[in-house]
């Protein structure tokens, strides 16, 4: 057995973005910290790998539009201590081809509501005049984020992992939590490779491996880890900017779709959809996902006409989500020691130095529970088995 000495905070499953924001905010307030990752890293079996993720500030919900305020500034403070440009401003148009579209119409009074955040709201008229490589069928609304743009993915997680080595952060990869122990004082974790650890607090992000990880403490919540097939398109006419679609162009009740400009493959644009079938993260792959590829297809050549509706690269993402769409963030309501920051559907990356902050606190009892209502643990009433 390997017992931590004090002030120590375990985390484990996860090299992933959450993970490693939260061992550097607990590293830099003098902590001794532990990351134990499932795989060897890097890998690609989780939420955090690839070279890009979408950021903004366009979020329905005011309090996100808020929070991304702080995450912009702390990303800007990992660019400057590592001499790394991790962020790419390009702007981000949010619309839809039905004007009374809600998503819309959220977004645009949230950024009424955080008034220092710059936003453009847009008719049909000024959409057809500002994105003219855009087809929006006659009826839209939209709202425009010139903050928006793309984070590089890969860059931020060697960035993040850097910072946490400098400041003294143990990293094992290729060791998976197999038995989770704990008492009023302490957290003990059995591991694949039969080692324990010892430490006085816990916490987990494990992403689409935590909901067997909770049960294990008593846990039930309501998360569903889903496939997302990453979509690579040849562009003719280059799409400057990010951009996120909500609709009900499909045979689906309604759509969410999103895409980022040219970056990561020449010529090709990633277009996406931010929902995709149920599955099990260890046979993420024996999935299909070719009715969301069709229903892509059709968007594309109806909406892009600059981009070929063919795919050219495909890759795969795993979100895992929880029924409101928004993350846990909290302390188990009954063991005090133990911190999850699970359920981030699809929205965790931008967000990852603020949910370190949010989790260090928690993990350290500067606060004992989480207080924002959206992110609390006790908005699923029936998770304690």
């Amino acid at each position: 057995m390997i017992i931590l000495k004090e002030n120590t905070f375990w985390y484990f499953k996860g090299g992933g973005i959450n993970g490693l924001c939260t061992a550097y905010q607990l590293a830099r307030r003098g902590a001794r910290v532990l990351i134990l990752e499932k795989f060897p890293l890097p890998h690609s079996r989780g939420s955090s790998h690839g070279q890009s993720r979408g950021i903004r500030r366009a979020y329905p919900d005011p309090y996100f539009t808020r929070l991304m305020e702080t995450a912009y500034k702390e990303w800007h403070e990992i660019e400057q201590k590592t001499g790394v440009t991790l962020i790419k401003e390009t702007g981000l148009l949010t619309f839809s081809k039905d004007d009374n579209n809600q998503f819309i119409h959220s977004i645009i009074n949230s950024f009424k509501h955080n008034p220092g955040a710059e936003s453009e709201a847009l008719t049909t008229d000024q959409l057809s005049k500002k994105f003219p490589y855009i087809n929006f069928g006659g009826n839209g609304v939209g709202c425009y984020d010139p903050s928006g743009g793309v984070i590089m993915a890969d860059k931020a997680i060697k960035c993040v992992q850097a910072l946490c080595e400098e400041l003294g952060v143990d990293i094992r990869d290729g060791e998976g939590a197999e038995e989770i122990l704990h008492d009023q004082v302490s957290v003990t974790v059995k591991t694949t490779l039969g080692n324990s650890y010892v430490a006085e607090s816990c916490v987990i992000c494990a992403g689409p491996w935590a909901g067997p990880l909770l049960r294990q403490l008593g846990y039930k919540l309501p998360l569903q880890p889903i496939k997302i097939p990453v979509y690579y398109w040849r562009a003719k006419t280059f799409l400057p900017h990010t951009w996120i679609y909500e609709g009900k162009d499909s045979v689906e009740e309604g759509v969410h779709y999103w895409g980022l400009p040219e970056l990561e493959y020449p010529g090709f644009a990633k277009i996406c959809s931010h929902h995709g079938p149920n599955i099990n993260p260890d046979e993420r792959d024996s999935v299909s996902t070719e009715h969301i590829k069709r229903e892509l297809t059709q968007f594309i050549r109806t909406t892009f006409p600059g981009v070929t509706p063919e795919v050219g690269v495909e890759e795969s993402c795993i979100y895992t989500v929880t029924p409101d769409w928004n993350p846990i963030i909290d302390t188990l309501p009954t063991i005090k020691n133990i911190v999850v920051g699970v359920g981030f559907s699809g929205t965790g990356f931008k967000l990852g130095p603020v949910t370190g902050t949010m989790l260090a606190d928690l993990a350290q009892g500067v606060k004992k529970r989480q207080d924002v209502p959206t992110l609390s643990i006790d908005r699923f009433k029936n998770s304690k088995m």
